[in-house]
């Protein structure tokens, strides 16, 4: 019997993946463990397995396709073997029926109708009520040759029958949305005449010559520098949460002249334990693990209009890359010692720069920490991870003029800088967290608890 290979759920948010590139192709052998496509979801490109070995029978989901998670996006299985009853070209179709659509007996909601991904995209397509469509498919369940049929009915009437939608790629509807292109003036060379991401490039190419020279200043750029897939989804994701989340920033400034002795004290055992540097982000997450449970309204996501909070804490921690930033999740951190912090955060920064993170290692995250301090920034505002509902960022130590029994002194001091999504939390939310936050970096011992 063919395995299915279904879109996985990657992450605690994730509710669907985009569809990078197949990796194989319809008619390729493949291994079990073999690596078969690159989906897009949490901020970065992960590879997905082959489940089983065999052949790659069929794929159902085209590159650049969004599909909700476990749905059927290919099956592998031996040459020549029957897939289950697939979604198109039934072998034992119902008879084409008379131009009048089938009708239910009666209308039930849309809602508890089954109907499959592809028929219910194709009805609303064509604006075809589905309780109106009588279903062939397992169980009486509605798919695509069903709603093609009531297609094929109403274009008895020609003149009153709805244009043929455009058969584009989501990618491309979205480029052609961005660059005001209309897509039915557009020739596609995808399967099938479908328009792809390249055709709608070669037409915004094509404008760009077309403008007259007279009409702007020409610059030409030195260098054109092509950008890696983790940094294209960063830009989209980044400017996704800033556009739709309102967010808001809350800052304090507090001396550390105790963590500073604490860390110069524990450096060298640190190094000699366990061949790793301590740093100020590991005291800053360990902190971060401790105040965050009593904090749920910051440990949180938003998402269709429902405020989520998660009993795991769930550490993002951004790292610089070659290839863009990733953020790595150190799970579980509220039920982690220093030391254990210590040797997660070594241990996946080093796999994301060394580019061999697998998808547990940049899922999940519930709340991210960010910091450029050994940069040499003061302090900075950060952009929110989304879903999630708060992001903290951190600045370097710096000696500044401080009060101490009624003298100015020079203190080393540290900025943090809290981004909160408003809808989920508000600025008595932050005030009390940063609150509790202070209070554990003020007395660093407490974080050995």
């Amino acid at each position: 019997m063919a395995t299915e290979v279904i879109m996985p759920k990657l992450g605690l948010t994730m509710t669907e993946g985009t569809i990078v590139s197949w990796l194989k192709q319809e008619g390729e052998t493949v291994e079990k463990g073999d690596a078969l496509l690159e989906i897009e979801t949490d901020k970065v490109v992960l590879g997905v397995e082959a489940p089983a070995g065999g052949t790659l029978l069929k794929i159902l989901a085209d590159t650049g396709e969004t599909t909700p998670l476990a749905q059927i996006i290919g099956y592998i299985g031996e040459p020549g073997e029957k897939l289950p009853q697939p979604e198109t070209a039934p072998t034992d179709a119902a008879p084409l029926p008379s131009p009048q659509p089938a009708v239910a007996k009666k209308k039930t909601p849309a809602s508890q109708i089954k109907t499959s991904p592809l028929a219910k995209r194709l009805a609303g397509e064509y604006n075809i009520d589905l309780s109106t469509v009588a279903g062939t498919g397992p169980q009486g369940r509605i798919v695509k040759e069903d709603i093609q049929r009531v297609i094929e009915a109403q274009k008895v009437n020609v003149q009153s029958a709805p244009a043929p939608p455009v058969k584009a790629s989501p990618l491309a509807k979205r480029l052609g949305r961005e660059h005001n292109i209309e897509l039915s003036t557009v020739e596609g060379t995808g399967p099938q005449g479908r328009i792809v991401e390249v055709d709608i490039r070669r037409i915004i190419e094509s404008k760009k010559t077309d403008t007259p020279a007279e009409s702007m200043v020409e610059v030409v750029p030195s260098q054109l520098q092509s950008i890696t897939r983790i940094q294209r989804l960063t830009a989209r994701r980044m400017s996704e949460s800033f556009q739709t989340a309102p967010h808001f920033y809350l800052n304090i400034e507090l001396p550390v002249t105790r963590l500073v002795e604490l860390r110069a004290n524990l450096l060298p055992y640190i190094e000699a334990r366990f061949g790793a540097r301590l740093t100020y982000t590991d005291f800053l997450l360990k902190a971060l693990a401790m105040t965050l449970p009593n904090h749920p309204l910051l440990n949180a996501s938003w998402a269709d209009g429902q405020v989520r909070t998660f009993s795991e804490i769930n550490l993002g921690v951004a790292t610089a890359t070659e290839q863009g930033l990733v953020v790595s999740v150190i799970h579980q951190a509220e039920s982690l010692s220093l030391e254990e912090i210590i040797r997660a955060r070594t241990a996946l920064s080093q796999k994301a720069k060394d580019g061999k993170f697998s998808p547990d290692d940049v899922t999940g995250g519930t709340f991210t920490f960010t910091n450029l301090g050994m940069f040499g920034i003061d302090d900075f505002t950060p952009i929110l991870n989304p879903p999630q509902s708060a992001i903290l960022a951190a600045g370097a130590i710096v000696e500044r003029p401080v009060g101490e029994n009624g003298q100015v002194v020079l203190r080393p001091t540290l900025r943090l800088t809290l981004a909160i999504d408003h809808r989920v939390a508000d600025g008595v939310d932050g005030a009390m967290f940063l609150k509790d936050l202070r209070a554990l970096l003020d007395s660093p011992e407490t974080l050995f608890r």
